[in-house]
């Protein structure tokens, strides 16, 4: 391990080879769930960022090794850590433009945004020959994106708090809806009509609720409502 510590080629191969895999294990992750930022996405994201440090380096041999061209065309004043800013701030607008508002107002991307910075921080780390800080936040990185999201799904879909998206008849059915939400025990915190409902011609709406003690069912919510003859369809709407 010291030997790749050292700056030569071999090592260089290393780094970089390290970033390809760790971008390279996220990327696939999230191609398997048909995100926007796939395998590709992630691999130059990582390997990209690991260069920019490598070029640090480079720079950084090139103005204390006596290469006296390159010292009368660099300062001298040597700061590393504006190559992985740079990076930085260029992942910030790659990151911005995979977060997007989807169906009924909700927000679509923010984890494709931070994994893509995940993946630079992983890339800078390699490119800078720490291998074993990669690995162990590969792997904490990892279980949270792949084993902590179904456990995330199911603690929401317990949750009291409960958002859901109501497609019915007519204005008028919209106190039946309010009606049998309370019957069920929930509390309306708001009911906000979508105006995200494109061309339909029947209303919809955004019912944010929180149910009771007694019943905190959300199949047990969506039944009820489905039910009603002037609803056409309803889901729940988990971020």
């Amino acid at each position: 391990m010291d030997y790749l510590r050292e700056f030569h080629f071999l090592s260089v191969c290393a780094r970089l080879l390290l970033a390809l895999l760790a971008g390279g294990i996220l990327g696939y992750g999230r191609a398997q769930k048909k995100q926007t930022a796939g395998l590709r996405t992630y691999i130059i994201t990582s390997v990209g960022s690991a260069l920019s440090t490598l070029i640090a380096f480079y720079e950084y041999e090139m103005l204390t090794n006596n290469t006296a061209w390159a010292e009368d065309i660099t300062d001298p004043k040597f700061d590393g850590s504006r190559f992985s800013a740079a990076v930085l701030s260029g992942i910030g607008f790659l990151a911005a433009g995979s977060i997007m508002v989807v169906a009924h107002g909700q927000i679509s991307g923010l984890t494709t945004a931070i994994g893509l910075f995940a993946a630079a921080y992983l890339g800078i780390a390699a490119g800078a020959g720490y291998y074993e800080i990669v690995l162990v936040a590969l792997v904490f990185i990892v279980l949270t994106l792949e084993v902590l999201q179904p456990v995330e799904v199911r603690y929401k879909r317990r949750a009291r708090n409960m958002t859901i998206h109501v497609d019915f008849s007519a204005l008028e059915d919209i106190d039946r809806i309010c009606r049998t939400l309370e019957a069920e025990g929930a509390k309306i915190f708001e009911f906000e009509l979508d105006s995200t409902n494109g061309k339909k011609t029947n209303p919809a709406a955004v019912v944010e609720i929180k149910l009771s003690k007694e019943n905190t069912s959300h199949s047990s919510i969506l039944s009820s409502v489905a039910e009603l003859p002037c609803v056409t369809s309803v889901q729940e709407l988990i971020a």
